[in-house]
């Protein structure tokens, strides 16, 4: 489909899902009608189905994660990918309880994250070993951990059937060439892990990469701070100023309750400009893409409110001094 298309789809399965009780908020049922736009069923039946797995998903889990924004998020990617609820569940206690002899690092969300890409990277079975084993061969230093990147990566890779070994040569292979630019240095491991996941070669990423940051001096829309962080996300995937100028188009024609803090405007309008497209995205990296995005602008929301909150609670204890 076309942007175009994509925008009515994404806009018809929002209003689908607010209109359910009890329903999802903005930034949940948007980023949740994204995943869903290269399904064929009518918005409001998979509204109805969203509505369902959330509901089971919150019988299940109870206060355990996802949770909030991340559950609604869950429950639409499940139904995109026809994973059910079961088989998440099933492998989110398998990664939980194979935790138990890993000391290095904790899981993310309770397992969640890595048992949603499992199940949705690998239709036939659930390679929780391989998990572990990718997860501790990918695991960066102390100082540079972040649980959620690397269960994130670590099961996308395993249920793909990856070697570790060939995983991790790829991505050194790939942060020599983005380090070798000044500009692209700064996001090195960011590109090269995405690099190794899509088996993109880095100097064709970096080509690209040199067009869209070029593109800044021409076209003013592409100098955004939420465009540039992502450029090099974008070469890799295969995107050209063309395409950049394209999600930016969307972007502005994206419904004013889209919110762009933490760039969840930007975030949305590249999941609807790639959808669907062959090489740009499938379903774990799509996934991956809009779990970003939610958790992305919601700690950025945590910190504007505690900031906030700060703020005005100095000012009351300096008034009554």
């Amino acid at each position: 489909m076309s942007d175009a298309e994509n925008l009515d789809r994404l806009e018809a399965l929002f209003e689908a899902l607010r209109v359910a009780r009890p329903r999802p908020e903005k930034l949940a049922a948007w980023l949740s009608a994204s995943t869903l736009l290269t399904r064929e069923e009518p918005a409001e039946a998979l509204a109805k189905t969203v509505g369902e797995t959330h509901a089971e998903l919150r019988a299940e889990l109870g206060w355990r994660s996802p949770t909030g924004v991340l559950r609604w998020l869950y429950a639409a990617m499940l139904i995109q990918s026809d994973v059910p609820v079961e088989r998440f569940l099933a492998a989110r206690a398998a990664v939980r309880g194979g935790a138990s002899g890993y000391k290095r690092m904790s899981l993310h969300a309770g397992g969640a994250r890595a048992a949603l890409m499992l199940c949705i990277g690998s239709k036939d079975d659930t390679p929780v070993e391989r998990f572990f084993e990718m997860r501790d061969a990918l695991a960066p230093p102390w100082w540079r951990a972040n649980a959620a990147v690397t269960d994130t990566y670590a099961a996308i890779h395993a249920a793909r059937g990856d070697d570790p070994s060939e995983v991790l040569a790829r991505r050194t292979a790939a942060e020599e060439v983005f380090h070798s630019h000044p500009r692209a240095r700064g996001h090195r491991r960011d590109g090269a892990k995405l690099c190794a996941l899509l088996g993109v070669d880095p100097r064709e990423a970096l080509a690209r990469f040199k067009a869209l940051d070029a593109a800044r001096q021409t076209y003013k829309p592409l100098r955004r701070y939420a465009f540039r962080q992502s450029y090099l996300l974008w070469a890799v995937q295969g995107l050209t100023v063309e395409d950049a100028l394209a999600i930016d188009r969307v972007r502005e024609a994206l419904p004013r309750s889209v919110s762009s803090t933490g760039g969840a405007r930007t975030a949305l309008a590249h999941l609807v400009h790639t959808a669907g497209r062959n090489g740009a995205q499938d379903g774990a990296l799509s996934a991956m893409d809009a779990v970003i995005a939610a958790q992305t602008a919601m700690m950025v929301s945590v910190i504007a409110a505690t900031s906030v909150v700060t703020t005005t609670s100095a000012s009351s204890n300096g008034s009554s001094t």
